[in-house]
C-alpha cells in the first residue's frame, strides 16, 4: 500500500489555529500529518505529532497555496489535503483509493461552471481554452498522488498561469481545474459528501467531509434516511423526500 499523508497548508496565526481545531474536531485516519508553512509562523499550539515543513512564499493570499502546493514532497507519495476550515466526519478511504488508481481525486464545486467563475472566462480564453461548460473542482479537498510527475505537473502549471495575472480576485481553485484541462487530465470525481460546503445545495445521504467555517450540526453524522437534506440556519433539515 501506497504511504498516505494528511498536509495542511497554512500560515498566519488565525489559520494555524484553525488547522489544530480540524485536526481536534475530525475523525482523521490513522496517517502522518504535516503542515506545511512560511519561515515565520509561529506554530507551538499544534499537537507535538504533526510534522511541520518551512517553504519561502512568494504569492500573497490564497495563491500562496499554489506555491505550496507545487512544493509538496514527492516522497509523500498519496497525500489528502485539507483547507482548514474543514471537518473530517466519515469514512474518507474512498478518496484516497481513487487517488491511488486515477492520480488525483476531487469533488465539483457548488459554483460548478469553469467559464461563470467571477468572469474566469477571460483566463480560460488567453489560455486557449474554449469556453464551453468545463467543471470546476474545488481545491479545499484534493487527494492526490504527489509521487507521479503528470500530478506535479498540474500544480506546477496552475502556479505558473496564476503567475501571469498580477490580480488574481478568483484564488488558486479555478487555476488547478485549468492547468488539468490544459494538460488533458482526467481527475476521479468524488461525490459532495467529501466537500460539503454548506451553501444550501441538496445532501443527498451522508457527509463525510464539513468544509465551512459554521460550526458542524449535530445532526450532521446522523440524517435521515428518505431525505434530501439541506444546511439553513445552523441546522440540517429536511428539504425534499425521497423513495428508499
Amino acid at each position: 500500500m501506497n504511504r498516505r499523508t494528511i498536509v495542511f497548508l497554512a500560515w498566519g496565526d488565525a489559520f494555524i489555529n484553525n488547522v489544530g481545531r480540524c485536526i481536534a474536531e475530525s475523525r482523521l485516519p490513522d496517517y502522518p500529518i504535516l503542515l506545511i508553512t512560511d519561515n515565520e509562523t509561529d506554530v507551538a499550539c499544534l499537537p507535538s505529532h504533526v510534522s511541520v515543513l518551512r517553504r519561502d512564499l512568494m504569492f500573497p493570499g490564497k495563491l500562496a497555496k499554489l506555491e505550496l502546493l507545487a512544493a509538496v514532497p514527492d516522497d509523500l507519495e498519496t497525500v489528502l489535503f485539507l483547507d482548514v476550515d474543514t471537518r473530517v466526519i466519515g469514512d474518507i478511504s474512498l478518496g484516497f483509493e481513487k487517488a491511488e488508481r486515477h492520480g488525483v481525486a476531487m469533488a465539483a464545486a457548488p459554483h460548478y461552471s469553469l467559464e461563470d467563475f467571477r468572469s474566469f472566462r477571460s483566463v480560460m480564453v488567453r489560455e486557449g481554452v474554449s469556453p464551453c461548460g468545463q467543471m470546476i473542482y474545488n481545491s479545499g479537498v484534493i487527494f492526490f498522488a504527489a509521487n507521479r510527475p503528470e500530478v506535479r505537473d498540474i500544480f506546477s502549471l496552475a502556479r505558473a498561469t496564476a503567475s501571469k495575472d498580477e490580480i488574481a480576485p478568483w484564488g488558486d481553485q479555478p487555476y488547478i481545474s485549468l492547468a488539468m484541462e490544459m494538460l488533458g487530465f482526467n481527475p476521479y470525481t468524488l461525490s459532495p459528501s467529501f466537500n460539503h460546503r454548506a451553501f444550501g445545495e441538496l445532501i443527498s445521504g451522508s457527509i463525510r467531509i464539513w468544509h465551512s467555517y459554521n460550526p458542524l450540526p449535530a445532526e450532521a453524522q446522523n440524517l435521515s434516511p428518505g431525505y434530501l437534506h439541506r444546511y439553513e440556519n445552523g441546522a440540517l433539515v429536511k428539504a425534499v423526500k425521497v423513495p428508499l
